[in-house]
């Protein structure tokens, strides 16, 4: 497993002369569309996290797994009480771990959410009482997306079908990636959109290549929607808000 270090705080004191340290080792780029680029990621995944670009932002993916969740948290230098959500890669799984009862009637189906493509979408899926890595106050939020991205998260997926029953899905678990923003934690310039500072972010911590893809023109975060029984909340707002508010009924608006 590779080692990710923190990144350097203050400078030894040096008292006599000090060999002059190796430069870090460039990061590669490569292209999602390239011949083995997604079985380098899924292989890759099971070991570390890696980086990718989506369309509007930079992210980490890693094992959905409580030891995955701990490489992303010295990756990110995370701070305390923060959670993870998935990339979504079966939407038919995802949906599977919600708990039904809680679904709006007039929205669950696979059908209705896949309207919802390029948001993450909040469900109930342990008791309120259950917290994880993963899970606050019972409910996860998966990022969907399509095309290539949503193929490599279903074989990043298929690959940990088989892995055992982990605690932070309280036993039944869900193999979509953990996605997070590329970024320390609490990092006052917020996620990374931008090509030169993911290859920094890369370097710093010892990543050895970014996946890339193509770009989209709006930058930044993806929104949040909550989905509950008695209707659908916004938890963050993002790219593509608009859009993403005809796709709810009217009936269902809390916002």
């Amino acid at each position: 497993m590779q080692t990710i270090f923190p990144l350097e705080t203050a400078s030894p004191k040096i008292s006599k002369p000090f060999p002059r340290l190796s430069p870090r080792p460039a990061v590669a780029l490569v292209n999602i569309h390239q011949p083995g680029a997604m079985a380098l990621a899924v292989q890759t995944i099971h070991r570390h996290p890696i980086l990718i670009q989506l369309p509007s932002v930079y992210a980490l993916l890693a094992a959905p797994t409580t030891e995955g969740a701990r490489q992303l948290d010295d990756c990110k230098m995370r701070l305390a009480g923060k959670n993870y959500g998935t990339a979504i890669g079966s939407l038919r799984s995802f949906l599977a771990q919600a708990r039904q009862e809680t679904l709006p009637a007039q929205f669950n189906t696979g059908k209705h959410f896949s309207g919802m493509t390029g948001s993450f979408i909040r469900l109930q899926f342990r008791n309120a009482g259950f917290h994880s890595k993963t899970i606050r106050s019972g409910t996860h939020q998966g990022l969907l997306l399509d095309g290539v991205l949503r193929e490599l998260f279903r074989q990043v997926e298929n690959s940990f079908r088989h892995y055992a029953p982990d605690e932070i899905w309280e036993g039944k678990n869900y193999g979509g990636p953990l996605c997070t923003s590329c970024n320390i934690s609490g990092h006052h310039e917020g996620s990374i959109t931008a090509l030169d500072k993911a290859m920094k972010f890369a370097q710093q911590r010892n990543i050895p290549f970014i996946i890339t893809a193509t770009a989209a023109g709006e930058k930044g975060s993806y929104p949040i929607f909550g989905f509950a029984e008695d209707g659908v909340r916004i938890h963050r707002e993002g790219p593509g808000m608009e859009h993403f508010k005809q796709q709810v009924p009217l009936a269902l608006r809390r916002f």
